[in-house]
């Protein structure tokens, strides 16, 4: 059973199909939060600073700061996987970045990009993901 909102979060995560990693970053420090992901992966701390440097970038490329600006997410689409960079804020000073890994031949994009965003918007208002009936 979930103890924490970060828990709760995680288990949302790892509903998402075609999950290979999954974790939370403080957009200003790059410090991992949490994580979730494959026995065989090992390279949350590299994919966490690779997240909030691209998320930096593509900020500053639409001229805004990224601790100000409007990014949402940032798709990254490789031969074999997806990395999903979901950003959001759940009060006023905390900027954090949800890195989502997906095997691409196991996943499908368009609802693993809304499933992110429900659970952002959910973990958000609330401080804890909402538990949502699937709807197919």
């Amino acid at each position: 059973m979930p103890d924490s909102s970060l828990d709760l979060l995680f288990e949302r995560v790892r509903q998402i199909e075609g999950l290979v990693m999954g974790c939370l970053v403080d957009a200003a420090t790059g410090m991992v939060l949490g994580s979730v992901q494959d026995e065989g992966e090992s390279n949350v701390q590299v994919a966490a600073a690779g997240a909030v440097d691209v998320a930096h970038v593509v900020s500053l490329m639409s001229g805004e700061l990224a601790a100000e600006g409007g990014l949402e997410d940032v798709i990254i689409t490789l031969r074999g996987r997806y990395h999903l960079i979901r950003r959001f804020s759940p009060a006023p000073k905390l900027n954090f970045l949800l890195l989502v890994v997906l095997d691409r031949a196991g996943t499908n994009l368009a609802m693993a990009l809304r499933q992110l965003r429900d659970l952002d918007v959910s973990f958000v208002r609330g401080g804890a993901p909402e538990r949502r009936p699937s709807t197919v």
